[in-house]
Formats: structure tokens, C-alpha cells, sequence
């Protein structure tokens, strides 16, 4: 039996006996025509709900103790390096032991996270580009930007970040899509090979998320800029001839 994104009104253990299954990270990864929920039969009240981009999200049902009725809430998109099933099934289990009320506002402050960490790539750059770019007075008493190289950082984000993943929820970019950027930078997938184009732009990344993971924005629960493999050395550019020409020319004195 499938489960797709109909609401029906069948109590929630009905539907965990006849369409629930041992939940997996695997589960998680699969591709889907149209948007598709999974129940979880190891934690009843957990799902998974997976877009047809490939975006998994767990989210619990419960029943609200002053009005009896069934809610969802949120928990957290799957990340196989930092949000897995075990994650979603001990934060439900969690829930389960605070009580009823515990868990309706526990799921009203998940709602308010759900909102910042909804916030797309495209619209952290635009904040991150006018936080950078604000004058604030400086130790020698004069406004200047807050990051005075900030047209530089801008440019790495713009040229080669947004276009790869602007649509994208901030938070749901993983280590992997940083790695494979900046390995596509590299081999000249989006311009030409250049190695220190690759790193300036993990550079510009780094700081991007770190800013957006810093209390009080909470846009990521970390930065996904961890652990990268390394890039290939730079090597110097061959001379040229005519280059070589002039450095073999003899120095006067």
C-alpha cells in the first residue's frame, strides 16, 4: 500500500498497521514520482515525507491534549551526516516521555525553527551580502564596511554558489554539495579549471553558513563546509615566450 500525501481521518495506529515499515535511512534517499509519505512501524506517530527533488522531511503525529484532536509536527529533514532516523526516532521518543502539553508547545516552538530553516540559499546571500556590506565605525574612528573585502566574498557567492544552489533550503545543503562544487570549479564544469576559484568559493561558503548557523539566526544547525576533501596543490602558470624572453634579458648594474 502506498502512502501519499492525502489527510485522512483513520485513527493514527490504523494507518501505522497497514502502511508503516521498518524506517531507513535508505527509505529516505529513494526517488519518488510525486510527493510521498512513509510511516515509521519501530516509532508509531513518526514519517518521513519525501518531494520528488529528493527532499526528505520527518515530522510526528500526536494528539493535542486540550482539544483531542491529531496534529503534525515538525522535526527535521533527513541528512544522512547529521539528522538520520535514529535521530528523528530518539527526538520522538523524547517527546513521548515529556507528556502531552510538553509536546504541543515543544511542537509550536518547531514550527517557529521550521520557518527559519526554510529560508533558501538565495535569501541567506542577500542577507550575508548586507550584513558584510553595512558601514560601521572603525578603530580608527571611520565608517567603513563591516567586511571591507566584501565585493569579493559577494562575487564568489553570486558567480558560483547561487547559481548551484540558491533554490535550495539553506539548511538541507549538505558537505557533499560543497564538495562537489567546488570539484566541478576545479575541472572547469562552470567556467575555467581553476583550482583557487574553487577554494575562494568554499572560502566564501564557510563564512556564509558559520554566519547563518550563529545564534539568534538559526537559519542552519550547522555548517555543511566541514571536513571537505582537500583540493589539488595550485601549480604556477607555464611562462610564456615571451615571458621567458624578458626574464632572460640581462639586468642593467
Amino acid at each position: 500500500m502506498n502512502i501519499t500525501t492525502t489527510t485522512t481521518t483513520e485513527p493514527a495506529g490504523k494507518r501505522m498497521h497497514n502502511g508503516s515499515v521498518i524506517l531507513t535511512d535508505r527509505h529516505c534517499q529513494k526517488r519518488v514520482a510525486k510527493r510521498t509519505k512513509i510511516y515509521d512501524r519501530k516509532c508509531p506517530g513518526l514519517y518521513v515525507s519525501i518531494t520528488t527533488t529528493g527532499v526528505a522531511t520527518f515530522a510526528f503525529k500526536f494528539t493535542h491534549p486540550e482539544t483531542g484532536k491529531q496534529r503534525t509536527g515538525w522535526l527535521g529533514v533527513h541528512n544522512p551526516e547529521t539528522f538520520t532516523v535514529e535521530d528523528a526516532r530518539s527526538k520522538v521518543y523524547g517527546l513521548k516521555a515529556m507528556g502531552g502539553k510538553a509536546v504541543a508547545e515543544t511542537m509550536r516552538q518547531h514550527r517557529a525553527t521550521k520557518a527559519k530553516l526554510g529560508k533558501t540559499v538565495d535569501e541567506i546571500i542577500e542577507e550575508r551580502i548586507d550584513w558584510m556590506k553595512t558601514p560601521v565605525r572603525k578603530p580608527d574612528g571611520e565608517m567603513r564596511p563591516r567586511l571591507e573585502s566584501w565585493d569579493n566574498v559577494a562575487s564568489h557567492l553570486n558567480r558560483f554558489v547561487r547559481p548551484r544552489l540558491g533554490k535550495k533550503p539553506a539548511s538541507e545543503v549538505t558537505k557533499h554539495d560543497i564538495a562537489t562544487l567546488s570539484n566541478d570549479i576545479a575541472a572547469g564544469k562552470l567556467g575555467v579549471p581553476s583550482v583557487a576559484n574553487a577554494r575562494h568559493m568554499r572560502r566564501a561558503a564557510s563564512g556564509l553558513f558559520n554566519w547563518a548557523a550563529e545564534a539568534g539566526r538559526d537559519y542552519v544547525t550547522a555548517s555543511p563546509c566541514v571536513n571537505l576533501p582537500k583540493l589539488d596543490p595550485e601549480h604556477p602558470r607555464p611562462l610564456r615566450r615571451g615571458d621567458q624572453d624578458f626574464l632572460a634579458r640581462p639586468r642593467p648594474g
